[in-house]
């Protein structure tokens, strides 16, 4: 049978590894956007991992907590996003054979539900969107150091061996 554990061990050793290279690239590429200056690769950083620990909560089962960070200014804030990620994605691993049924979460909105097949394929596609825009603010800035082609499954499949 298929399923998504590939695309969730992908997710998350991609997420590492661009972290861990816009960390390399110094603290002023954290205030690069590509349009709308309220979308810093500092802010959607912190959104994906903020958007994972979210999805991570509702099909756990655990009730909605904020996600905080301690430090949100330079590399230190990186490292506790790659802390906070790896935290998250081992949580998420409990998923991936999991049946897929109707569960029911609750959300800023209300009671919600979904299928974990859903909330697993919004976590991943979301995290890869996110990467991508964040590739996109540095390219702007003439910083192409990150070339999502080695970010890619068989790239991630291949890093196994």
């Amino acid at each position: 049978m298929i399923s998504v554990e590939l695309l969730c061990k992908h997710m998350a050793w991609a997420n590492q590894e661009i972290y861990k290279e816009v960390q390399k690239l110094g603290d002023e590429v954290l205030d690069y956007y590509v349009i709308d200056p309220e979308w810093t690769v500092k802010t959607i950083m912190i959104h994906i991992a903020g958007a994972s620990h979210l999805y991570a909560q509702r099909l756990n089962g655990e009730p909605f907590s904020r996600f905080e960070l301690k430090n949100t200014e330079n590399s230190e804030m990186i490292d506790e996003l790659l802390s906070e990620l790896n935290r998250i994605d081992q949580s998420l691993m409990r998923n991936v054979d999991r049946e897929d049924g109707e569960f029911t979460y609750m959300t800023s909105k209300g009671e919600q539900s979904a299928k974990v097949s859903e909330v697993l394929s919004q976590l991943i596609f979301h995290a890869g969107e996110h990467r991508a825009q964040i590739v996109a603010a540095l390219d702007k800035h003439n910083e192409r150091s990150i070339n999502l082609d080695k970010y890619s499954v068989w790239s991630y499949v291949s890093s196994l061996n």
